[in-house]
C-alpha cells in the first residue's frame, strides 16, 4: 500500500500522532489502536455505503472484511469502547459522539473528487486487511487537553 492510502485512512479514523512516539510507548500505541478499532465498528459501516455509491463492487469487498476485522478484535474493540467512553465529557452523549467523528472523519466522502474517495475507500479495506494506524492515546500533543479532548474525541 502506498503512503497517501495510508495517510488518508490515517485522517479518516483519527487524528494521527507521530509514528516514533507509538515506538517510545508501546501501551500508549496499543490503547490508541483499540480505540481506533472501537471507532471501526460505527465509522466503516457508514463509509462502506458511501463507497458502494462510489463503486458497485465496494460492498461484497468490504463487508467479509469488516465481519473478520470484529470477530477478530472484540477484546480490541470492547478495550477502545472503554477506553473512549471514559474520556467523555459529563455532558456528552455516545450518539453525539459517533456523529461528530463520523462528520469529521468522513466529510470528504462526500466533497472529495473520485480520486480522493477512492483512495480513501481504499485505505479502509488495508485497515481491516490489518494495517495499523501510527498514534497513542493520547498523543503526547494532546495530553495537555481537558478529559474528552484528546487523540479527536
Amino acid at each position: 500500500m502506498n503512503r497517501v492510502t495510508a495517510t488518508a485512512l490515517a485522517a479518516i479514523l483519527a487524528s494521527i500522532a507521530s509514528a516514533s512516539n507509538a515506538a517510545d510507548d508501546p501501551g500508549r500505541h496499543r490503547a490508541f489502536q483499540d480505540h481506533i478499532a472501537y471507532v471501526a465498528t460505527f465509522a466503516i459501516p457508514v463509509m462502506s455505503e458511501k463507497c458502494a455509491a462510489i463503486d458497485p463492487g465496494y460492498m461484497a469487498e468490504v463487508a467479509p472484511l469488516y465481519f473478520a476485522f470484529v470477530n477478530a478484535r472484540q477484546d480490541s474493540i470492547e478495550r477502545g469502547r472503554l477506553l473512549t467512553l471514559a474520556e467523555f465529557a459529563p455532558d456528552e452523549t455516545l450518539r453525539a459522539y459517533r456523529e461528530r467523528v463520523v462528520a469529521s472523519r468522513l466529510g470528504a466522502l462526500d466533497s472529495g473528487t473520485r480520486e480522493e474517495k477512492l483512495r480513501m475507500c481504499k485505505g479502509a479495506l488495508a485497515f481491516l486487511g490489518g494495517m495499523e494506524v501510527p498514534g497513542e492515546w493520547p498523543s503526547r500533543e494532546e495530553s495537555a487537553a481537558p478529559a474528552g479532548k484528546a487523540a479527536g474525541r
